[in-house]
């Protein structure tokens, strides 16, 4: 079976200078992706993963975990998480004990996921130098862990200490929720795989994410844990509308308004010269800046998914079937996409292509 998760960015789909902020704007945006979060729990999804990122129209969730209590309060059935908290952004005991309230909040249905962070101007607005954001990652789980495994538990780094702390309350799902890791240079995806911890890549054609995920699954075999597909996800930009020709017409501008603020948000403004850590990423951002973006380039990659039902439906489970994975995360709201657009996506992904994922049969 592949599960189906829905990640949601929440674009500013409207004009991204900040003087040209429009609040109303923005409650109207929040109004209808609770809505289409709703019907999901009513849908086949398995799970939706909100997303953190800062200063920029890129993103208007800067505090996901409250999307998750809220979603909770109004849903059932539904798995909730965050794809991904960023460790070097925070306490790490902080995230430690806001994971295991919303446990509770979710009634078990919370999923964790971390990550390092990639997005240069995020850092630089918040003065972590990116150097140390390996290390404080590293460091920031395993106090995580430490804190939620331990009564009472002490720390000793070189970003954080404590003496004698605990955190209340602990996990319900014992021994912690699932944990899942951002994952896009190599190191990350094997350090992933050797801490035995889920893995979600993104934004590789087929064969490179392929690539990728045996990586992980290599590193994991090594330290003796799970290799199943039900370990990895990959995320893929999804529109799908009644023929191929309609879902194009509609996901060309609104992948263009996404990306434009993705070149802004997260692309090295020196891709010759990145930061220490980061190296990969010279080659991974390239092709956003090499020239004019070509769609069927990306559809012919398997990047983006765009088309009538059928056609998603058979690229994506081509793609399951190749790279071995047991999770595709389906970011169905993007740039300027409305609400009409975005629910109706939904609501033939779910009648088309939900029923094909879970009928695979990958381990």
């Amino acid at each position: 079976m592949v599960k189906t998760w829905i990640f949601d960015i929440f674009n500013y789909p409207h004009d991204p200078r900040p003087e040209m902020f429009d609040p109303a704007k923005c409650a109207e945006l929040y109004d209808w992706h609770l809505e289409s979060w709703l019907r999901a729990d009513e849908q086949a999804f398995d799970g939706i993963f909100f997303s953190e990122h800062h200063f920029t129209a890129y993103n208007v969730s800067p505090s996901p975990n409250l999307l998750v209590a809220t979603v909770a309060r109004l849903t059932k059935r539904i798995r909730l998480g965050v794809m991904a908290n960023i460790v070097p952004f925070h306490d790490p005991r902080r995230l430690a004990e806001e994971a295991a309230m919303l446990d509770y909040l979710t009634g078990g249905r919370l999923e964790v996921g971390l990550g390092r962070g990639v997005d240069e101007q995020e850092f630089l607005r918040q003065g972590i130098p990116m150097e140390d954001t390996r290390p404080r990652f590293e460091e920031g789980m395993e106090l995580i862990h430490t804190a939620w495994h331990n009564p009472v538990f002490s720390h000793h780094g070189r970003f954080w200490n404590y003496d004698d702390v605990t955190i209340w309350p602990r996990p319900l799902q014992q021994p912690n929720p699932p944990v899942w890791i951002t994952a896009l240079s190599p190191a990350t995806v094997e350090w992933a795989g050797r801490k035995g911890y889920k893995m979600g890549n993104t934004f590789l054609p087929t064969a490179d994410t392929k690539d990728m995920l045996d990586r992980y699954r290599a590193a994991a075999a090594e330290a003796g844990n799970s290799t199943s597909a039900d370990q990895v996800a990959v995320m893929r930009n999804v529109l799908i509308a009644d023929t191929d020709e309609e879902a194009r017409e509609i996901a060309e501008p609104a992948l263009s308004h996404l990306f434009s603020l993705f070149k802004e948000h997260a692309i090295f403004d020196d891709l010759d010269n990145v930061p220490a850590g980061y190296e990969y990423y010279s080659s991974f951002f390239r092709p956003f800046v090499s020239g004019p973006i070509s769609w069927q380039d990306l559809i012919d990659a398997g990047i983006i998914c765009v088309g009538s039902p059928e056609t998603v439906r058979d690229q994506l489970v081509e793609q399951a079937r190749t790279m071995h994975c047991g999770n595709i995360i389906f970011w169905g709201s993007f740039g300027t996409l409305t609400r009409e657009q975005t629910l109706r996506s939904y609501e033939l992904y779910d009648k088309e292509v939900i029923p094909a994922l879970k009928s695979l049969t990958l381990d």
